[in-house]
């Protein structure tokens, strides 16, 4: 994935705060930038003069997404994006991705949209050379997730009530309007005795639970159990600071029980 990172020139639309930079996006460096107003920044790359833009901001409201015959969901826009993402796993509430080979883009553009109930992404990348196309979709969904989970807790995540989790009080955070109580992932499972892993290319924490295989995905309002997708209440998110906890619903203890 660096490969992909040193390679891209960027116009980022980003908060008007610097703590939205999370660590993918800190890892871009640049030889030239420039302010374009208060929201958005535009970046040139060491190599090349490729570009990204990620915008952030309110949901997608349902009058812009139509459902086809079969029950497919897609956006009603310019360039269509369909139901899907690129790798395996959720993103957001609804995610919507452009077709691979569609007419009028050109053979290394990726375009993804991730929303939620309250806040979501909108990402292009354009101009991936031959050698990276196949890994670019991957690339473009992992800035999606990680800013869609950073932007949520940035916007919503506030101070909570302690949660009590296997006899331990857990410093406890909530959403705003979703009203769902959240607790730092490695607070949970230090509680519960749990050893995990990170892989860092598709954003999932992985575990074992009483026998049970868990993935859970950032960014994702779902964890998966031994095969089967659970819903969550929220999105499981990033604090906005520069720690960069993951924030887990509590409701995560029951479902993987």
């Amino acid at each position: 994935m660096k490969a992909i990172v040193t390679s891209i020139a960027a116009f980022v639309m980003t908060l008007s705060s610097g703590d939205f930079r999370h660590s993918a996006l800190a890892s871009i460096t640049s030889q030239r930038e420039m302010d374009l107003g208060t929201t958005r920044k535009w970046y040139q790359l060491e190599q090349g003069a490729e570009e990204l833009m990620i915008s952030i901001g309110p949901p997608v409201q349902s009058s812009n997404i139509a459902v086809d015959s079969l029950g497919r969901k897609q956006i009603i826009s310019s360039t269509p994006l369909e139901e899907g993402q690129y790798g395996e796993n959720p993103v957001g509430v609804d995610c919507f991705v452009t077709p691979r080979d569609l007419p009028g883009l050109r053979p290394g553009d990726r375009a993804l949209i991730a929303t939620t109930s309250f806040e979501s992404v909108r990402i292009f990348a354009r101009g991936f050379p031959d050698n990276q196309r196949a890994t670019a979709g991957l690339w473009v969904e992992k800035l999606a997730r990680l800013s869609l989970a950073k932007y949520a807790a940035d916007k919503r995540i506030r101070e909570g009530a302690s949660q009590a989790v296997n006899g331990r009080s857990l410093t406890g955070f909530t959403a705003q309007k979703s009203n769902v109580n959240f607790v730092r992932f490695a607070d949970w499972a230090n509680a519960r005795g749990i050893q995990y892993s990170y892989d860092s290319a598709k954003c999932t924490i992985s575990f074992t639970r009483n026998g049970k295989s868990i993935l859970l995905p950032i960014a994702a309002k779902a964890v998966r159990v031994n095969g089967t997708w659970r819903d969550l209440p929220d999105i499981v998110m990033i604090s906005p600071d520069r720690e960069e906890r993951t924030l887990v619903p509590v409701a995560l203890d029951a479902l993987t029980n």
